[in-house]
């Protein structure tokens, strides 16, 4: 009985000694970021099915036994988490690209659109009260040059976030390879160590950790079957990694780059409603990125996080239903992304140069200029070669900016030089309501930067509300999977002590056989 005590006693050392060294890895671990506590799964050993001298019924168990080594953690919250988090990437991307843009526009302000326009006009006005001064003129040409410089730099500002947003979005491919990678990596040393038995908590953690990155990047959703295969799905429930098989997204940029351009005769090309990679917005900078897989060629329908955010900034026309006609022909475009991007915008510039030549043009062509002479002569250049790009080309002609005297104030040849009525119907498009469907053109720029305002902010607040909503959830988490300091010392002294019982228990049954092996017996030697 007494080796039986002490094989009892012995596990309670070896069951104490592996909560002490669990508890120690807890500790060590407890600001590490995916770390997931642990704890023992220990279970009470049965008595020995064997019938001895004595009879079972007076036996006791045999001890504790060590079952597993398990974590802690809640598979429910993860996927809360995730979709959470993912969402959050998603507003976080909209929210610091549409106040970049807001910069951009930089309204109200002494140097926004708006001013620049008012400037303009008043530069007019001087010249109604003026016409023949050169130097009203010359004032006239500086203010119209500004006005145009303006919207050149906005425009190609705009075209600058395009083009940086896509490179981000090709970062954003060759992460999710990277990470699935990394997955798939980690599926094999796990896989391998329990198959052999052993518990690969730690390696867990880890790739834990790269699917909650992972799901800040595109929607994701993570589960593991019941032979212990690890599977991870993207864009709405389309596989990235099946145990050890990754399934790439496509990275050769030549494969995924949008087909865009014109023909001779300034008419775009590239508008084929069913297919990713043609053209999907007329004024998108060239060589956009479609994100696909590499296999198969299949765009994904991404539902949210940081790609999705970057792709509606890109891409995002506004729900504007562009009326395009190519060699007579109406055109469907294929571009369906309903937020306002950056090609709702690009969009909105293009309209407001566009009307801003046709209407100047068309009472500036009809009058005289200071020489005498009607030659129809354009105040704003229209662009030439092709007729959609007005933000980006849009100039004072070169007839005014070669000569003042080309400034033309009046529509009789007789009231020259001092004629002005031609420039008092310029002034009257100010305040011309039919110009665009909201107003004028200080209409049409204020519901603009009403309309970006309102987006801008609302994404912000989204993207405020989400952070809120991950870190609750990510706290909630912690209170099931994180390390509480206080718990582990209870612990560890619960096991400091079960280890020492256990030892002393050890002592008691090595004096008790000392007695029975060397003292038992010899009483009259």
């Amino acid at each position: 009985m007494s080796f039986y005590g002490l094989e009892i006693a012995r596990t309670g050392i070896f069951v104490n000694r592996k909560g002490l060294e669990v508890t120690s890895h807890n500790v060590a671990n407890a600001s590490t970021p995916g770390y997931t506590r642990q704890v023992l799964n220990v279970k009470s050993n049965p008595p020995s099915a064997k019938v001895g001298f004595y009879s079972p019924k007076f036996q006791v168990g045999m001890g504790a036994d060590v079952q597993s080594l398990e974590q802690i953690r809640n598979m429910f919250l993860d996927m809360q988490y995730r979709n959470e988090y993912s969402r959050q990437g998603e507003y976080e991307i909209k929210a610091d690209n549409l106040n970049f843009i807001e910069s951009i526009f930089n309204e109200p302000s002494d140097t926004g659109l708006s001013a620049v326009i008012d400037h303009f006009f008043s530069s007019l006005q001087e010249l109604s009260k003026n016409p023949e001064s050169l130097t009203v003129r010359a004032l006239v040409r500086q203010r119209a040059q500004a006005l145009t410089d303006a919207i050149h730099k906005m425009y190609k500002q705009l075209e600058d976030l395009q083009s940086e947003l896509n490179d981000q979005v090709y970062d954003k491919i060759m992460e999710i390879n990277s990470i699935a990678s990394q997955i798939a990596d980690l599926n094999q040393q796990i896989f391998v160590l329990e198959l052999r038995g052993e518990k690969a908590n730690d390696l867990r953690d880890q790739r834990n950790l790269l699917v909650d990155k992972l799901s800040k990047i595109i929607d994701t959703t993570a589960y593991e079957d019941k032979d212990g295969r690890f599977v991870v799905q993207i864009a709405g429930g389309e596989t990235l990694v099946n145990h050890f098989t990754v399934y790439e997204l496509e990275t050769d940029k030549s494969k995924i780059m949008r087909k865009s351009g014109f023909d001779s005769s300034g008419q775009p090309t590239g508008f084929k409603p069913d297919d990713p990679l043609s053209q999907q917005n007329l004024y998108d900078v060239p060589g956009l990125f479609v994100v696909m897989w590499k296999d198969t060629g299949q765009v994904l329908n991404i539902k949210s996080g940081e790609l999705k955010g970057l792709l509606d900034v890109r891409d995002g026309v506004g729900g504007l239903d562009e009326d395009l006609t190519v060699n007579g022909q109406p055109v469907d475009v294929p571009n369906k992304n309903s937020y306002p991007g950056i090609s709702y915008y690009l969009n909105r510039l293009n309209e407001f140069a566009k009307k801003l030549i046709e209407k100047f043009n068309e009472l500036h062509t009809q009058g005289w200029s200071l020489n005498g002479q009607n030659t129809g002569i354009n105040f704003f250049e229209p662009p030439v070669g092709q007729t959609f790009f007005y933000a980006r080309y849009i100039k004072v002609s070169d007839a005014i900016m070669n000569d003042l005297n080309n400034i033309a104030t009046t529509y009789d040849a007789s009231s020259l030089p001092g004629g002005n009525d031609l420039v008092v119907d310029m002034l009257k498009l100010r305040n011309d309501t039919s110009i665009f469907k909201e107003g004028r053109f200080e209409d049409f720029l204020k519901s603009l930067i009403s309309n970006l305002g309102v987006d801008s902010q609302g994404a912000k607040n989204f993207a405020e509300n989400q952070k809120v909503m991950v870190t609750q959830l990510d706290n909630r988490r912690q209170a099931v999977s994180g390390v509480s300091i206080d718990e582990e010392m209870t612990n560890l002294i619960k096991y400091q002590h079960g280890f020492q019982a256990s030892a002393r228990m050890i002592n008691a049954f090595d004096e008790m056989l000392d007695v029975i092996v060397n003292r038992l017996g010899i009483v009259g030697r």
